[in-house]
């Protein structure tokens, strides 16, 4: 008997050694990738999201890089879960109150639209702006960290399942911390100093927290993406 559950026991260690391993692994990418798009920001070949619309197909191959791995992801899991997919990775949206929080949030994003349309001068900057932090940037970013990592993770105990993909999250913030410039001892020091990690490490937390309460991915989806996507009011 005490063999067969230590069989079990080093079964599931095993799994979970092999989900960290996938997690530091889809890290690795997920930087690498923002560190190729920092050095094209800092060397002027990379389009802003505000300025896109000068030059619609050099961004859509930017898009498109940078939505690689999640594509990549997502095939992966549609081989292997099949059936199963939609439901392990909480591609569902079920429950009175999930509904509803999902009509504000879409309501919410929509006013800011139809806002930017009728106040701003570049028409065409909101509509790409809409179509970047909703897909490019909050679906690729929680579909990756707080879905497909945590999926890996998900026989760990909780404070692993965590803190580890939020970790890689708030890492990858460094580069927006700096405002894409040069970042050294002094920057790395603030960044983690003053908050800003331990702020990014929370906020990635609180978004797992919504998504497994809810029992959906696109309720996250939707809050990250109206979070990103208000910088229109600053246009």
């Amino acid at each position: 008997m005490q063999s067969c559950r230590g069989g079990r026991v080093g079964a599931v260690k095993k799994k979970e050694v092999l989900g960290v391993f996938a997690v530091f692994g889809i890290g690795a990418l997920e930087f690498l990738i923002t560190f190729q798009l920092y050095r094209g920001v800092r060397s002027g070949s990379v389009l802003s999201v505000r300025h896109a619309a000068a030059q619609p197909m050099l961004f859509l191959l930017q898009c498109l890089r940078e939505c690689l791995l999640p594509a990549a992801l997502l095939l992966l899991f549609a081989v292997l879960l099949k059936k199963d997919f939609s439901s392990a990775l909480y591609f569902r949206l079920r429950g009175k109150w999930q509904r509803t929080a999902a009509a504000i949030l879409a309501a919410a994003i929509l006013g800011f639209t139809l806002y930017g349309l009728a106040a701003k001068p570049n028409k065409a900057s909101i509509l790409v702006s809409l179509l970047y932090y909703l897909v490019v940037i909050a679906f690729s970013e929680e579909f990756v960290i707080r879905d497909a990592c945590t999926y890996f993770l998900r026989d760990s105990s909780w404070p692993l399942r965590y803190l580890l993909p939020n970790g890689i999250f708030a890492l990858l913030h460094l580069f927006l911390f700096a405002e894409w410039g040069e970042i050294g001892a002094e920057v790395l020091i603030r960044f983690f100093t003053t908050g800003t990690f331990f702020g990014y490490l929370s906020m990635g937390c609180l978004f797992q927290l919504f998504k497994e309460k809810s029992g959906s991915l696109w309720l996250p989806v939707l809050l990250h993406g109206l979070m990103d996507y208000s910088v229109i009011l600053k246009y």
